[in-house]
Protein backbone atom coordinates (compact mmCIF):
# COMPACT_ATOMS: atom_id res chain seq x y z
CA UNK A 1 0.00 0.00 0.00
CA UNK A 2 1.64 3.17 -1.18
CA UNK A 3 0.54 6.76 0.28
CA UNK A 4 -0.19 9.38 -2.92
CA UNK A 5 -1.02 13.53 -2.00
CA UNK A 6 -0.74 12.57 1.70
CA UNK A 7 0.44 14.16 5.02
CA UNK A 8 1.32 12.10 8.20
CA UNK A 9 0.99 14.52 10.83
CA UNK A 10 3.82 14.00 14.00
CA UNK A 11 1.16 11.87 16.67
CA UNK A 12 -0.22 13.73 19.17
CA UNK A 13 1.52 12.26 21.79
CA UNK A 14 5.18 12.46 19.76
CA UNK A 15 7.53 13.18 22.66
CA UNK A 16 9.75 15.83 21.05
CA UNK A 17 8.84 19.43 20.25
CA UNK A 18 11.65 19.25 17.61
CA UNK A 19 12.68 16.48 15.62
CA UNK A 20 15.61 14.28 15.95
CA UNK A 21 17.30 11.63 14.60
CA UNK A 22 16.98 8.45 15.66
CA UNK A 23 19.14 7.14 18.36
CA UNK A 24 21.15 3.71 17.67
CA UNK A 25 20.03 1.06 19.86
CA UNK A 26 23.59 -0.59 20.92
CA UNK A 27 25.55 -1.52 17.97
CA UNK A 28 22.39 -2.14 15.59
CA UNK A 29 20.58 0.75 13.63
CA UNK A 30 16.92 0.24 13.67
CA UNK A 31 13.91 0.07 11.55
CA UNK A 32 13.54 4.10 12.36
CA UNK A 33 17.28 4.88 11.85
CA UNK A 34 16.94 3.03 8.34
CA UNK A 35 14.05 5.08 7.47
CA UNK A 36 15.42 8.32 8.73
CA UNK A 37 18.49 7.92 6.72
CA UNK A 38 17.16 7.28 3.41
CA UNK A 39 14.92 9.50 4.13
CA UNK A 40 17.25 11.98 4.61
CA UNK A 41 19.93 10.90 1.87
CA UNK A 42 17.15 10.40 -0.79
CA UNK A 43 14.17 12.88 -0.53
CA UNK A 44 11.14 11.90 -2.65
CA UNK A 45 12.88 8.80 -4.08
CA UNK A 46 10.89 6.01 -2.13
CA UNK A 47 7.59 4.89 -2.68
CA UNK A 48 6.14 3.45 1.21
CA UNK A 49 6.63 0.58 -0.26
CA UNK A 50 9.98 0.54 -1.53
CA UNK A 51 11.13 2.24 1.52
CA UNK A 52 10.25 -0.58 3.81
CA UNK A 53 11.56 -3.30 1.91
CA UNK A 54 14.53 -1.67 1.23
CA UNK A 55 14.94 -1.32 5.33
CA UNK A 56 13.33 -4.98 5.75
CA UNK A 57 16.81 -5.77 3.28
CA UNK A 58 18.70 -4.10 5.45
CA UNK A 59 17.81 -4.24 8.70
CA UNK A 60 17.58 -8.18 8.91
CA UNK A 61 20.69 -7.91 6.75
CA UNK A 62 19.71 -10.27 4.10
CA UNK A 63 21.97 -11.10 1.01
CA UNK A 64 21.43 -9.19 -2.18
CA UNK A 65 21.64 -12.34 -3.95
CA UNK A 66 17.92 -13.38 -2.16
CA UNK A 67 16.47 -10.29 -2.88
CA UNK A 68 13.86 -11.87 -5.46
CA UNK A 69 12.88 -14.23 -3.22
CA UNK A 70 12.54 -11.71 -0.02
CA UNK A 71 10.45 -9.25 -2.34
CA UNK A 72 7.45 -12.11 -2.91
CA UNK A 73 7.29 -13.13 0.76
CA UNK A 74 7.59 -9.54 1.95
CA UNK A 75 5.15 -8.62 -0.17
CA UNK A 76 2.61 -10.98 0.64
CA UNK A 77 2.68 -10.31 4.07
CA UNK A 78 0.54 -7.38 5.74
CA UNK A 79 2.60 -4.42 7.93
CA UNK A 80 2.07 -1.42 9.26
CA UNK A 81 2.02 2.29 7.32
CA UNK A 82 3.96 4.76 7.88
CA UNK A 83 1.38 5.97 10.08
CA UNK A 84 2.82 3.57 12.78
CA UNK A 85 6.54 4.47 11.78
CA UNK A 86 8.51 5.59 15.11
CA UNK A 87 9.79 9.12 12.93
CA UNK A 88 5.80 10.60 13.60
CA UNK A 89 5.48 8.60 16.69
CA UNK A 90 8.99 9.59 18.31
CA UNK A 91 11.44 12.08 16.64
CA UNK A 92 8.76 14.16 14.96
CA UNK A 93 9.00 13.87 11.66
CA UNK A 94 6.08 14.27 9.47
CA UNK A 95 6.33 12.65 6.33
CA UNK A 96 4.86 13.88 2.42
CA UNK A 97 3.74 11.82 0.04
CA UNK A 98 4.34 13.10 -3.50
CA UNK A 99 1.74 12.57 -6.50
CA UNK A 100 3.79 9.92 -7.48
CA UNK A 101 3.69 8.33 -3.72
CA UNK A 102 7.25 9.03 -3.51
CA UNK A 103 7.88 9.64 0.73
CA UNK A 104 9.81 13.26 2.36
CA UNK A 105 10.58 13.82 5.92
CA UNK A 106 8.87 17.21 7.21
CA UNK A 107 10.40 18.21 10.61
CA UNK A 108 7.88 19.14 12.78
CA UNK A 109 9.18 22.55 13.91
CA UNK A 110 9.58 23.76 10.09
CA UNK A 111 7.88 26.21 8.44
CA UNK A 112 7.21 23.75 5.60
CA UNK A 113 5.38 21.56 8.45
CA UNK A 114 3.20 24.14 9.16
CA UNK A 115 2.00 24.67 5.92
CA UNK A 116 1.83 21.47 4.63
CA UNK A 117 -0.92 20.68 7.23
CA UNK A 118 -3.14 23.15 5.94
CA UNK A 119 -3.04 22.26 2.34
CA UNK A 120 -6.58 21.44 0.85
CA UNK A 121 -4.86 19.61 -2.04
CA UNK A 122 -3.53 17.20 0.29
CA UNK A 123 -5.16 14.07 2.47
CA UNK A 124 -4.04 14.81 6.20
CA UNK A 125 -3.54 12.07 8.05
CA UNK A 126 -2.34 11.43 11.97
CA UNK A 127 0.88 9.48 13.19
CA UNK A 128 -0.76 6.71 15.16
CA UNK A 129 -0.74 7.33 18.56
CA UNK A 130 2.48 5.42 20.83
CA UNK A 131 -0.45 5.45 23.73
CA UNK A 132 -4.26 3.96 24.09
CA UNK A 133 -6.41 6.66 25.50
Amino acid sequence: MNYYNTFILVSEDCPVEESKAPELNGKKKTVAAYEYEMLKEKPAHYTQDELQFEVHMRHKEIAESDRDEELSKFLAKSRACMRASALPKRYGYGIYFDQEGKAELVPVESDKYKQMQTRKDLQIVKGMRSKRN
